[in-house]
């Protein structure tokens, strides 16, 4: 026999009933019955009992082949020899006269007591056990039927069964089992159900009407529910309260209790009304998060009552099996503002339309917004800040961050919509990210034309913008422009700083801070469906400040030396003044990037300069300097102007510092530039000691003889006053120049023709006197307003180059007044043996051209130096 734990409790009963019985025992059986018989007497005393519905009779007896209870079966027939009077023990042959019928019976009732007895009074705490924990309901479709005044009617379609295999108890899983077995429906009458929130005060959430409802409960059995229930909202105003802190994230855990009073009753057996109180508590992994929301299209526009319209398409995340028609509703568009503790700005009304929420479907939802005026507050700089909460909001948009913008429910555009509704929707605010789209190059192209550069004030003080070089022009820019744009926009007034790199290394930064007038017009990209934006403005004179001098000397040198432009980074952070339908309004640190390619200044080649001096003063001198102003015209290749108020550059000679040239309030224009006033302090000794001097007697020697002469410009600290460190940097880069042709006045009147026509002509002519073995030369002197002092002449005449001719010693000083004139006639010593001589013989009353190597001592005012003349293809009158 089984162990009395574990044996089913039918069996149990059935033992006990043998224990109540009024026969307690059996008499032996009598010695010439059957083993059969006892077998089979045995085995209907000990078969369990089975109810196999509530509609079974209590009394009436089932002889079924197979009884079952729960997955358990037994054999209740009975064999044919313990249906045989002849097998009857005496015992039953003397009680006879009670019928099986009555046997059963009375053991039916005795169960039936005990088990109203156990299920009703001894055991109600497991079978509610058994029943919170086997009951599963799995929602397939809740919809919002309409809504009414008060609340709205929705309708719960589901899936409803006990699963006692949720049970863990083996005790209270078998006895919930074959409780509800027995039962087998319930029918519940129309209820209220009333829900509230203990930590809101106990505050009601709402009433709910069920219908009556019947259910099959036996273990497993699947009911098929759909009920219609009409909710209705309790206390608004604390349901507002709940509702945002959920939005805000309060919402930790949430505890609902529910009570209501349900009639029960199954079959025709009414149960009574049971009063049913039950508390959840939700976690914050159970409470269901915002829906997920994604702007799927955007759409701004003009709306022609100086107005801007804006269409929304939003697509709202349903992960549960929800269906509602949700009526038109209009709500407030605000943005943050500059502080989280500040009230949101308002910007903007919309309405909704007509939204079908589909289970399990993302919800599409059409907003159509109107954006009336752009409000102060928007537009105005935070506290401490330059940058206002519109900066803020286009910033990250254009860069493709994110950005939450609230909705808040307002009056809704539709009569028919509940007011219960609105007044909700008012006291929410629900925030929506709003994921901008990142542009990567927003300039599509920028280039500057009509650059215009100058260098700066040579008395401005240091680090002041009047001390760094400046740069004018017309720029050009082509921007893209999201495609949600479609409204008319002008751009009046920008202002930028920009850094400027050359091959990722920082050059410096132009600074525009200073309101520039532009224009904006409004393009078509055949190359993309992105409208773009053509933007024109003038830069006047913005200060260009050098950071690295070694990456713009790099740069000087690509322009200088380099065929091929150079490309230059730009970095910048753009102000714009916005004209729309809206208004007048400042958009700030617009980011702006793009590629600026610079053409080298020069078309040809630095030679193409062709410096031309018109005429050269002597405005000072002393023992050992010369200070000159010269007249010069020269050609500028490049395609740039500008405007220098101070430079001074090195003139150096073989490498050799001999002078410097400064030129103040100097104006350059592309092509032809004529009449520019350039100051020259000749200085060999104080530029560079004594090989000053010597480079410097050298470069005048081979320059008034004639020769090819290249001299280098070279740029020093003190180039451009308050840029020093420039003026530096620009040092490592040399030009190199002809010496200039100097305009000899007189000299059309020499002779053409000759190995020396194109070079100067400071001998116009010369004339030998035979006899008295003299020479005269006409000079032609180039300062038209100095005089110059010849003081000692050492010359050799040659004939033929190599064929001296005659030499002149002459030791006294005589004057070179400006213009032409005529030296003394000196005294020269005649090779009269020589082939020279016999030329100049023939010659005689003719003209021979000659040769001339002389060293010359030279004043001029205070200085004095030697210079080295040779002189090639002199035609020298011979007269006697």
């Amino acid at each position: 026999m089984a162990d009395e734990s574990t044996t089913p409790l039918l069996d149990r009963a059935s033992s006990e009933l043998r224990h109540v019985s009024p026969h307690p025992s059996s008499p032996p059986p009598p010695p010439g019955s059957s083993n059969s018989a006892q077998s089979n007497l045995r085995r209907k005393r000990s078969r369990s009992f089975e109810l196999s519905s509530e509609s079974t009779p209590l009394l009436q007896r089932r002889d079924e082949d197979l009884a079952r209870y729960g997955t358990e079966t037994q054999d209740r027939s009975l064999s044919p020899t313990s249906r045989d009077p002849l097998s009857a023990t005496p015992y039953d042959a003397a009680k006879g006269r009670r019928p099986w019928p009555t046997f059963v019976a009375l053991a039916s009732l005795t169960v039936a007591v005990l088990l109203i007895l156990v299920f009703g009074f001894l055991t109600p705490s497991a079978v509610r056990e058994y029943a919170e924990k086997a009951a599963v309901f799995q929602p397939q479709k809740i919809s919002i039927d309409s809504a009414t005044l008060s609340g709205v009617r929705a309708r719960v379609q589901g899936e409803f069964f006990l699963d006692g295999s949720r049970v863990q108890s083996k005790p209270v899983r078998d006895l919930g089992r074959f409780a509800t077995w027995i039962a087998r429906e319930i029918e519940t009458d129309e209820t209220e159900v009333q829900i509230y929130l203990p930590e809101y005060g106990n505050v009601l959430l709402g009433t709910a009407s069920l219908p009556s409802v019947k259910l099959n409960i036996r273990d497993g059995h699947v009911n098929q529910v759909d009920v219609l229930t009409d909710l209705q909202l309790g206390d608004v105003a604390r349901i507002r309260q709940v509702a945002n802190d959920w939005l805000e994230g309060r919402l930790g855990q949430l505890r609902i209790k529910g009570t209501a009073s349900v009639s029960l009753k199954s079959g025709l057996l009414d149960l009574g009304t049971q009063v049913i109180s039950d508390t959840l508590t939700f976690d914050d992994d159970d409470i269901p998060k915002l829906p997920a929301v994604n702007v799927t299209k955007l759409n701004v526009h003009d709306n022609g009552k100086n107005a801007m319209a804006v269409d929304v398409s939003v697509s709202i995340s349903n992960d549960y099996a929800l269906q509602l028609t949700v009526p038109p509703l209009g709500f407030d568009i605000l943005v943050p503002n500059c502080s989280p503790g500040d009230p949101y700005i308002l910007v903007a009304d919309a309405t909704t339309d007509v939204v079908d929420v589909q289970p399990q479907e993302a919800a599409i939802v059409d907003v159509h917004g109107l954006i009336h005026k752009l409000p102060a507050e928007l537009t105005t700089a935070c506290p401490g800040k330059k940058d206002s909460p519109l900066d803020v909001i286009v910033a990250n948009y254009i860069q493709g961050l994110q950005t939450t913008i609230y909705i808040r429910g307002a009056d809704a555009p539709s009569p028919d919509t509940p007011s219960w509704i609105v007044d909700l929707m008012k006291s929410m605010t629900v925030p929506v990210p709003v994921t901008g789209h990142e542009f990567g190059q927003l300039i599509q192209n920028f280039s500057m034309t009509n650059v215009h550069f100058s260098l700066p004030d040579p008395l401005a003080e240091p680090g002041t913008p009047e001390s760094q070089p400046r740069v004018s022009a017309l720029v050009t820019v082509l921007i893209n422009l999201p495609k949600q744009m479609n409204f008319v926009v002008d751009i009046p007034r920008v202002r930028s700083n920009a850094d400027v790199y050359y091959k990722g290394d920082k050059l410096g930064f132009l600074d525009l801070s200073e309101w520039q007038a532009a224009n904006a017009s409004r393009v078509n990209d055949t190359s993309s469906d992105h409208p773009l934006l053509l933007v024109t403005f003038d830069i006047k004179d913005g200060p260009l400040q050098v950071t690295d001098d070694d990456v713009f000397t790099e740069v000087v040198q690509a322009l200088i030396f380099g065929q091929q432009p150079v490309t230059l980074s730009v970095n910048a952070l753009v102000d714009g003044e916005v004209k729309t339908a809206l208004g007048r309004f400042v958009i700030h640190d617009i980011p702006a990037q793009g590629k600026i390619k610079v053409k080298p200044p020069f078309r040809g080649s630095v030679s193409d300069i062709d410096p031309r001096v018109e005429s050269v003063r002597v405005v000072h001198s002393s023992d050992s300097t010369l200070l000159l102003h010269a007249t010069v015209n020269f050609t500028n290749p490049t395609e740039y102007s500008a405007n220098i108020p101070f430079v001074d550059t090195l003139l150096l000679y073989n490498g050799t510092a001999v002078a410097h040239l400064t030129a103040r309030d100097l104006s350059v224009v592309p092509g032809e530039n004529a009449g520019v006033n350039i100051q020259a302090l000749w200085d060999p000794l104080g530029c560079s000691g004594e090989a000053g001097v010597t480079a410097g007697q050298d470069l005048i020697s081979r320059y008034i003889s004639g020769f090819n002469t290249t001299v280098t410009l070279q740029s020093h600290k003190d180039s451009i006053p308050g840029l020093p460190d420039l003026g530096q940097a620009l040092s490592n880069i040399q030009i190199e120049i002809q010496v200039p042709k100097l305009h000899m006045p007189g000299s059309d009147d020499g002779e053409p023709g000759g190995e020396d026509d194109g070079k100067p002509h400071f001998i116009k002519d010369a004339t030998l006197h035979v006899w008295s073995s003299t020479a005269v030369f006409t000079l032609i002197s180039p300062l038209p307003k100095t005089t110059i002092y010849i003081t000692s002449v050492d010359a050799v005449a040659l004939y033929n180059h190599t064929e001296p001719v005659g030499t002149i010693n002459y030791r006294q000083p005589f004057a070179v007044p400006p213009g032409v004139s005529q030296t003394p006639r000196l005294p020269v010593d005649l090779d009269l043996n020589g082939v020279g001589y016999d030329a100049v013989r023939r010659a005689l009353g003719g003209t021979l051209r000659m040769d001339a190597e002389a060293k010359v001592g030279v004043r001029i005012g205070e200085y004095s130096t030697l210079v080295f003349y040779q002189g090639k293809g002199i035609g020298a009158k011979i007269r006697i």
